[in-house]
């Protein structure tokens, strides 16, 4: 008994972080690197279709202590959902006509990470939590 109420609740699970329904992404979702507030993803469906904003902050570790030195926003573009995967891409403020490619990948209801797919080898992935 106690085996398949387990067995049903991962599957459970497995079936909310496999689906491609837009709520599940809208809200607040922040991460940290280093103890430093790093990013904020803000979705919302207020159109019909997915859209939002991306807050990258970026951290220094210059004199030992880690800190937020700058901000970015950004506007999303073509966000997209594909399963558990939130693709999307955003414009770079260097003024380069390639846009930065990113992915987010719900963990759980309330957890993802985050990656920029074309900011490097040391691009972070950044675990999010979603925000009451």
């Amino acid at each position: 008994m106690q085996e398949t109420l387990c067995a049903l609740l991962m599957a459970a699970t497995t079936m909310a972080i496999q689906s491609s329904n837009p709520s599940d992404w809208i809200g607040v979702w922040q991460g940290e690197l280093d103890g430093q507030p790093s990013v904020v993803l803000t979705l919302a469906q207020d159109n019909g279709t997915l859209d939002g904003t991306l807050v990258l902050n970026i951290i220094s570790r210059d004199g030992g202590q880690p800190h937020v030195i700058a901000r970015e926003p950004h506007t999303l573009i073509q966000p997209y959902l594909d399963g558990a995967r939130l693709s999307f891409h955003l414009k770079r403020i260097d003024g380069s006509t390639t846009p930065m490619d990113f992915s987010a990948e719900l963990l759980a209801r309330d957890r993802a990470k985050i990656q920029c797919l074309n900011c490097g080898d040391d691009a972070p992935n950044v675990e999010i939590s979603k925000q009451d």
